[in-house]
């Protein structure tokens, strides 16, 4: 049997490859094929086809084949409509999944008739709860028959292709990826959407504060790994949260009651987004507006930059975050109240005033009736 690993691999990094040999191991499979994404229905790649097949070929280096049914096709390569295609032309396969898809399986197009064709194959991801995964599969195939396996002995490690490529805009380091590909993504400038906004904005921070907003980005991103958030999104709302931490500078249209306080570089941030950055998104300026002081009716960008903040790996060291960022990694709601109730109950300890928006926040997401 064939296993079918598809994907974006934009770009492909070497836990790919190594979850592919495992895979093919543990379930014996004859080959496990690489399928990169033509026409996504679930992403807007703009990673030009012929890249990313030229990056997943010297990351790859022979070891397995890629198959490139999906760089013919000019409709959404939907799995429902290209596992056939392949199951014609290999026979007997499989499909190889991770374990945030099969939980958004019943939100795919349908997912009944991926289980009629071939079995899924599952990996978990992170901290993925095997229990819970082996539940989410019990209730699809109750629902629509067919086979779902979870690997008991491959795991997925926390590397994503949008954190290589939060990364690479950053100009961090990127040892996820072969130093072949990294020579690719060097190359033909790949992930260079955001360099001048980038640029500036490392030139208003100190090194230490820039730091922070690097470690910002990639924590926004991991926490919307189970999201599912426009990359756009995440990656503009942490990277400006902390603009305006350094100047004196006070843009209109900020409320005067923050000036001259700890939060007003908040509010100050998403003017200055507004303004200097030519950010018109209301959700991305509202994520910077009250990344510090929250508010009631967080959105969930709201929410992500708040925790991220809090929880990013970079900078953030005091006692009790390595249980905050567990449970943001896990589940951004909880993650986000526990951060909350964290930072009121700091407040008060310290005898610091409360910002009305904090209470508003508190009230409604952590006391209790």
């Amino acid at each position: 049997m064939i296993c079918i690993f598809g994907g974006a691999f934009d770009p492909p990094h070497k836990e790919h490859i190594r979850i592919a040999k495992e895979i093919k191991e543990e379930f014996g499979f004859s080959e496990v094929v690489f399928l990169p994404s033509g026409n996504s229905p679930h992403k807007s790649l703009e990673t030009p086809y012929d890249v990313r097949i030229s990056m997943l070929s010297v990351a790859i280096n022979g070891a397995f084949p890629i198959d490139l049914t999906e760089g013919t096709l000019t409709e959404r390569a939907y799995s429902y409509k290209v596992l056939p295609l392949l199951k014609e032309k290999y026979g007997e396969i499989a499909f190889l999944i991770g374990g945030d898809s099969l939980f958004a399986l019943d939100r795919w197009r349908c997912p009944d008739a991926i289980l009629k064709i071939c079995p899924l194959i599952v990996v978990p991801r992170g901290d993925d709860d095997l229990s819970a995964l082996r539940c989410a599969a019990d209730s699809y195939i109750a629902r629509w028959g067919g086979r779902i396996l979870i690997s008991e002995k491959v795991r997925g490690e926390s590397v994503s292709s949008s954190m290589i490529r939060a990364k690479a805009e950053l100009e961090l380091d990127i040892p996820e990826v072969d130093p072949s590909v990294r020579e690719i993504i060097e190359g033909c400038s790949l992930y260079r959407r955001y360099t001048s906004i980038v640029e500036r904005v490392r030139s208003m921070l100190r090194e230490g504060r820039w730091r922070h907003t690097c470690g910002v980005v990639l924590a926004g991103l991991k926490i919307n790994e189970r999201i599912g958030l426009p990359f756009e999104k995440v990656f503009l709302g942490c990277l400006l949260h902390d603009c305006m931490k350094h100047t004196d500078r006070i843009n209109p249209g900020v409320p005067e009651d923050v000036i001259g306080t700890k939060v007003l570089h908040a509010f100050n941030g998403a003017e200055e987004a507004r303004l200097a950055f030519k950010i018109e998104d209301e959700e991305i300026l509202d994520a910077i507006r009250y990344h510090t002081t929250a508010r009631g009716g967080m959105t969930t960008l709201d929410k992500l930059v708040y925790t991220a903040d809090m929880v990013e790996e970079y900078t953030r060291d005091f006692e009790g975050v390595e249980h905050l960022r567990e449970t943001a990694y896990r589940d951004l709601d909880e993650g986000f109240r526990l951060c909350l109730e964290s930072c009121y109950q700091s407040l008060i300890e310290r005898g610091i005033s409360i910002y009305h928006l904090t209470m508003d926040a508190y009230n409604e997401y952590c006391k209790k009736e």
